[in-house]
């Protein structure tokens, strides 16, 4: 029976995670140029079969290892076509995989009480909404690195035996087949966790050896096809001049952008800080190897120079486990002071986040935020009585120490925020990121096989909307394009145009104009007005 129980509480979970990532996926128009590379890759291989070695803008692509754009062609194979949908289902199933991790190693470690708390948080983390249905490698790499530590706990539950630790290696290779270097952050994470946690005489346990052979044998497609066919290429141009200067990139102050963690863990921060608080008073092994795991996730990702809000995706497992297990289990071991001050701390959150959203401040925000706040009175009135209503519930369960009532509160009512989310923002996202228009002007003027020319540069997100090859084009050349007869199309934004328009031959035109992140883009041709 308490099996049957664990099942039945896991299908639930994993169906309120995927009703979260899955609603929105797909339903937004393609701009994030990272995910059209993976798109590209897919296609390449749907149409031409190079699924070892596929082509990006004509030449081969040895960046990244192939396992994540090998699942989108997959997901595509049905179909014959790369969409929206195909490219995220990979990222979807990989975060409904995540979730399924934390609440393995929840049960395993503490309960499934704390499990179930902890999956429900992280399927309601911010970030892990924001990030978990778009098609980004991040994901998968997250899903596979997480498996990994439950590996390593069976592993060293069970004396550090072979077929546990093969495990955790495996999920290691699969995170480097996902994304490349940044995989190896779980074998570091995991040497930083078993060193803390039982000594380093405790890593020669970890039987360096069966890992390397796990590896090396997972790990031959990416390396053994790359060398093989494109050696100079991939030793020079990525290994050495992408991956050797990763870590040297910019300064201190972009690396101090991966605090912004703090805000895109929430609500959840708020109990860390309660688990941390709580900590000295129960101290458990089980907790200290998460908690260095996830530290470890987070100093390594904090070597990079580049920064985007993807990359921290891998550390809110973490987060999600250290609060489930505070919620489930500090009540009875000295914690509730710290869970009542942690409720009521998300309690004032949710009350401010409701009100920001229906005073006019909340009107302000641009950029790639906009989208993301409701616009209409019915929407912002359900999303305010949602936060309301889970305030006012967790904060009574914390007053009456039912504090596993309290996780489930949060959870479930900011899960259900994000779920309003994740149907009404694709429509906005549209209204602000839609390159689809001007895509479809300049491929109806230009032939299939011929290069639309674009200026200054064009994302990848054009190319696979325009299902055509993409010329960049400096000002010294879009100058001499437009002072002869149109040929074709060409893609600039509406401030180039009025500067060059002078110069330009008199039977240019612009054919359609559409405003793409706050700026106007227009297609030029012979036709139009």
């Amino acid at each position: 029976m308490p099996r049957a129980r664990s099942w039945l509480v896991l299908v639930a979970v994993l169906a309120f995670t995927a009703l979260i990532v899955g609603l929105p996926a797909g339903q937004a128009p393609l701009w994030d140029p990272n995910e059209a590379r993976y798109m590209l890759l897919a296609r390449d291989i749907l149409e031409h079969g190079r699924w070892l070695v596929p082509d990006l803008r004509g030449e081969p692509y040895v960046n990244k290892p192939q396992l994540f754009f090998w699942s989108v062609a997959a997901a595509s194979l049905p179909g014959g076509e790369v969409t929206e949908w195909t490219a995220a289902l990979p990222a979807v199933l990989s975060s409904v995989a995540t979730v399924a991790a934390v609440f393995a190693i929840g049960v395993r470690a503490w309960g499934l009480a704390a499990g179930t708390i902890a999956a429900l948080a992280l399927a309601s983390t911010l970030g892990f909404f924001a990030v978990g249905h778009h098609g980004q490698s991040d994901v998968m790499l997250t899903a596979w690195t997480w498996w990994a530590l439950y590996g390593l706990i069976v592993a060293r539950r069970a004396g550090f035996t072979a077929v546990p630790l093969a495990g955790f290696y495996a999920g290691a290779a699969a995170a480097i087949m996902s994304k490349g270097p940044m995989g190896l952050i779980g074998l570091g994470a995991g040497v930083a966790a078993i060193a803390t946690t039982d000594g380093w005489a405790g890593t020669r346990r970890l039987r360096p050896w069966l890992g390397l052979g796990v590896l090396a044998v997972l790990l031959l497609p990416w390396y053994g096809t790359y060398l093989t066919a494109h050696a100079s290429a991939f030793v020079g141009d990525t290994v050495v001049g992408h991956y050797g200067s990763w870590v040297f990139r910019r300064g201190l102050l972009t690396r101090l952008e991966s605090l912004w963690l703090v805000v895109y863990a929430l609500p959840w921060t708020i109990f860390v800080i309660g688990a941390i608080a709580w900590r000295q008073r129960a101290p458990d092994a089980e907790r200290r190897l998460v908690a260095v795991w996830t530290l470890a996730i987070w100093a390594l990702i904090g070597l990079s120079g580049i920064h985007r809000a993807r990359y921290l995706f891998p550390i809110y497992p973490g987060l999600a486990l250290l609060a489930g297990e505070c919620l489930a289990r500090a009540g009875q071991q000295g914690g509730a002071r710290e869970l009542r001050a942690a409720a009521y701390a998300f309690a004032a959150l949710a009350a401010a986040a409701a009100a920001l959203g229906l005073s006019p401040l909340a009107r302000q925000i641009d950029g790639e935020g906009r989208p993301w706040i409701p616009d209409t009175a019915g929407e912002l009135g359900l999303t305010a009585a949602l936060l309301v209503v889970t305030a006012v519930l967790a904060v009574g369960a914390a007053r009456r120490a039912a504090f596993v009532a309290t996780g489930l509160i949060v959870a479930l009512g900011v899960g259900a925020v994000l779920i309003v989310e994740g149907v009404r923002y694709p429509a906005r996202f549209a209204r602000d990121f839609d390159v689809r228009p001007i895509a479809a002007a300049a491929r109806a003027l230009t032939p299939a096989g011929v290069a639309v020319p674009v200026h200054p540069d064009g994302w990848l997100t054009y190319d696979f909307y325009l299902r055509r090859p993409v010329a960049e084009l400096d000002r010294p050349a879009v100058e001499r394009l437009l002072a002869g007869e149109p040929r074709g199309s060409l893609i600039v934004m509406r401030k180039t145009w009025s500067e060059l328009q002078p110069k330009a031959h008199p039977s240019w035109r612009v054919v359609t104009a559409h405003s793409v992140a706050s700026r106007e883009i227009v297609v030029l041709g012979g036709g139009g007005a």
